[in-house]
């Protein structure tokens, strides 16, 4: 019980510095507050985040422009670690459940029985 009352009296103590520091007496200010607080956070690693990947493409230009093979090799490092190729037996799988199954087309369809013919203004023809 004695570190509930610890840890209570620590966070009244935290909820009376927020309600001096942002001048608001209510709880619902507070909680207003606290998600404003947690959107602008957000804000900021969104543009934390576009400015590291700004800050890569610069790198990479400027690598790219002074030495090619250094350039090339960085990539094929991060991409060679980035996944593990699948097994031979995953791809054929893959393929034969792609291609194993047969479909029928609508052999009435005008598109497949003859193409249309298009028309330019200069007389010119295009059958699609």
């Amino acid at each position: 019980m004695e570190i509930n009352r610890d840890n209570r009296k620590v966070q009244n103590i935290k909820r009376n510095r927020l309600f001096k520091k942002y001048n608001t007496e209510k709880e619902e200010d507070l909680n207003r507050l606290i998600e404003e607080l947690k959107q602008e956070v957000a804000a900021k690693t969104q543009q934390l985040s576009r400015y590291w990947k700004i800050q890569n493409q610069y790198y990479q230009n400027k690598l790219f422009r002074t030495d090619c093979k250094k350039f090339y090799n960085q990539l094929r490092q991060t991409y060679s670690s980035m996944k593990n190729a699948p097994e031979k037996e995953e791809v054929e799988n893959f393929w034969r459940e792609i291609y194993g199954n047969k479909v029928e087309h609508n052999r009435k369809a005008c598109s497949i029985k003859k193409p249309v013919p298009t028309k330019f203004k200069h007389g010119m023809e295009l059958s699609m």
